[in-house]
């Protein structure tokens, strides 16, 4: 009979560093007012397997890629404490297996929460050519 060890998490000093820190309360706005969106939005995004993710991507709108065989994505992400960026995706169609190629990285400005979705939402419009 072989013995099974069961590994529990320990709390490492850094865990404990990160949990003291505030939240800012402009990014707790923006991740809310981004998950009220996202849910509306669900519904429009074709390619949800393809949707680029991580810990500071807070929103990602499905638009047209720049050519026919395209498709993109633009997400709106953290890059610091309290600066933002809208980022334009690519995706190839026409090819099988090919990853999501990060196209352009526009600067967001803004130092409140409608500020900055303000100049997202300026971003979607020029993405989806209205």
């Amino acid at each position: 009979m072989s013995k099974t060890i069961k590994k529990e998490k320990v709390e490492t000093t850094l865990d404990k560093i990160i949990k003291e820190i505030p939240t800012s309360t402009l990014t707790q706005e923006i991740r809310e007012l981004c998950d009220i969106i996202m849910k509306e939005e669900a519904s429009n995004i074709t390619l949800p397997q393809y949707i680029p993710t991580g810990p500071n991507k807070f929103l990602t709108i499905e638009v047209d890629g720049p050519l026919r065989h395209q498709k993109g994505f633009l997400t709106l992400e953290r890059e610091g404490e309290e600066d933002y960026v809208g980022v334009f995706w690519t995706l190839r169609l026409d090819k099988k297996d090919s990853p999501l190629r990060k196209h352009k990285v526009h600067v967001i400005e803004g130092n409140s929460a409608k500020k900055i979705m303000y100049q997202f939402a300026k971003l979607v419009k020029l993405y989806r050519g209205e």
